[in-house]
Parts: structure tokens; sequence; C-alpha cells
């Protein structure tokens, strides 16, 4: 019996189950990150006396920040996807040849 090489919708999300995991941990630790900054920001705006432009200019450095962040994370985990989606599969060999006959040679030593 020749193995299927089709990919299911369940099986396309089981693979990803580790990419996805990672994805959503990252998400929430920039979320919580991004939270904490806003929250020492507005507690120096009220204790030590910043001005409210310095307070917004840094609220805007950390959003921009985060924001980058998560485009990486997001294009990181889409590219996982893609690569897994379209079966690319490293090769180590130098003759070119596919996978299968690599298989087929192996087994037949």
């Amino acid at each position: 019996m020749t193995p299927s090489t089709s990919l299911t919708l369940g099986g396309f999300v089981q693979g990803l189950q580790a990419n996805m995991m990672g994805l959503i941990g990252s998400l929430v630790a920039v979320l919580i990150i991004l939270l904490i900054v806003r929250w020492f920001i507005s507690k120096s705006l009220g204790e030590q006396g910043i001005e409210q432009g310095d307070a917004n200019s840094t609220r805007r450095w950390a959003n921009s920040i985060a924001l980058i962040i998560t485009i990486v994370v997001v294009v990181g985990f889409s590219w996982n996807a893609a690569n897994y989606a379209t079966n690319v599969i490293p090769r180590t060999g130098l003759d070119r040849s596919s996978i299968n006959q690599d298989m087929d040679a192996n087994v037949k030593r």
C-alpha cells in the first residue's frame, strides 16, 4: 500500500499544533508586556511628574515595538504553515532523486 500524501484540514491543524501554541504564547506575552509597560508609564505620569507629551511618545514607541514583534511572529507562523502545507522536505542527498527512491534504496540495503 502506497502512503497517501494528501493533507486534510485535521492533519494540517494537528501538524501545526506546536507552532500555534508558540504563536498564541508569543502574542499573549507581547500583550502582557505591553500592558505592564503602559502601567509603568501611567504610574510614572502620576508619581514622577513626567509630561503628558513624553508619556504619549513612550506609548507610541511601545505600541510600535509590540506591533513589529507581532508582525514578525505572525509572518514566521505563516511561513511555517506554508512550508508544512507544501510538504517541503529538506534534501540531504546530492543526486536529486525523489524521497521515495531514497527510501526504497535504504529498505533494499
